[in-house]
């Protein structure tokens, strides 16, 4: 695994002399993350996967850019440490203690403290959304007028470019989101793809200590990354990707409507419209995943993942349409 990787540049910038291990974390369609090691230190290296989605959802620059804005604001996200142009790569503080929650609590957690771990996620989003954008040096970072009105034919555009199957509901889902747009909110920093699992717990405690996973962020209306994570949040009708949020449907967790309120009263942001943006969410995601059924399709791509794509994509719209009330 390091044989890619130039060791004197990392000795370079880490101050670290190695012997370097590099050891996957994760795969798939989001940006690779290893594990970074030598004898006294422990970094975490990201890198485009082999097989991107879009260029655009991919850049290791991009995230260093505002990981590197975020390193003195109330956000918790890891510190970068280097970023390489060529090869493209990130590397950036290891968070020590950390766990993701996906399906299960810790084994030091108890019931009780679903609501807690439901609270801190949330106010990590508040945090992330009070940023001031502009003093960070993010003022053009994005491009946030207009921000709804360029959603839908973005992200169906995406979807046009690699469609290999008809997906009536998406385009029923995107004629609601056109005629039913609400008005943009103030605009601050989205984190882009914001839900549970893209956040590190402590092993010992339910104390979020940081969020990660920041290549889909942007500048626009912060409510989008609300509406995904409700969506994602406890009992759905009809379950596309269920893994995703798994533990917000263990007893015990509470429900939509407590996030939403402690969201409200750390933004004081209007959410009446939350509706819209669950639908906005979840079609974007559709949109954007469904590349990875095409890979599968083209045998570019052959993980379970991708496979189960098949029925989640539909999966996914049936629930936007749901959001919508259209279903």
């Amino acid at each position: 695994m390091t044989a890619a990787l130039d060791l004197d540049w990392l000795t370079a910038h880490t101050g670290r002399p190695g012997p370097w291990e590099l050891r996957p974390l994760t795969g798939g369609n989001s940006n690779e993350t290893c594990l970074l090691t030598c004898a006294d230190a422990s970094y975490v290296l990201r890198r485009p996967p082999p097989h991107a989605l879009s260029a655009s959802a991919h850049s290791v620059s991009r995230e260093h850019r505002l990981l590197t804005a975020l390193a003195d604001t109330e956000v918790a996200a890891p510190r970068p440490i280097a970023l390489s142009e060529d090869p493209p790569f990130l590397v950036m503080e290891h968070v020590p203690d950390a766990v993701s929650i996906t399906s299960e609590l810790p084994g030091t957690y108890g019931p009780r403290d679903l609501t807690r771990l439901a609270d801190e996620v949330v106010d990590a989003l508040a945090a992330v959304h009070r940023v001031d954008w502009r003093a960070a040096g993010l003022g053009d970072f994005g491009r946030p007028e207009r921000f709804l009105e360029r959603q839908v034919p973005r992200w169906y555009r995406q979807w046009q470019s690699i469609a290999r199957r008809p997906l009536p509901m998406l385009d029923r889902v995107a004629t609601w989101l056109t005629d039913n747009r609400p008005d943009d909110g103030e605009p601050a920093l989205l984190h882009g793809d914001f839900h549970l699992d893209n956040c590190l717990f402590s092993a010992r405690e339910p104390r979020l200590l940081a969020v990660i996973d920041w290549e889909m962020a942007t500048i626009g209306d912060p409510l989008l990354d609300l509406g995904l994570l409700l969506a994602f949040w406890g009992e759905r009708e009809h379950p596309g990707m269920p893994a995703i949020q798994a533990v917000s449907r263990l007893p015990g967790a509470p429900p939509r409507e407590h996030l939403l309120a402690r969201y409200r009263e750390a933004t004081g942001r209007g959410v009446e419209a939350i509706g819209y943006y669950q639908c906005l969410a979840l079609f974007k995601l559709a949109a954007i995943v469904e590349a990875a059924w095409s890979q599968y399709l083209a045998g570019e791509l052959n993980t379970p993942y991708a496979a189960a794509l098949e029925h989640d994509v539909p999966a996914l719209l049936d629930e936007a349409a749901a959001a919508a009330g259209i279903l």
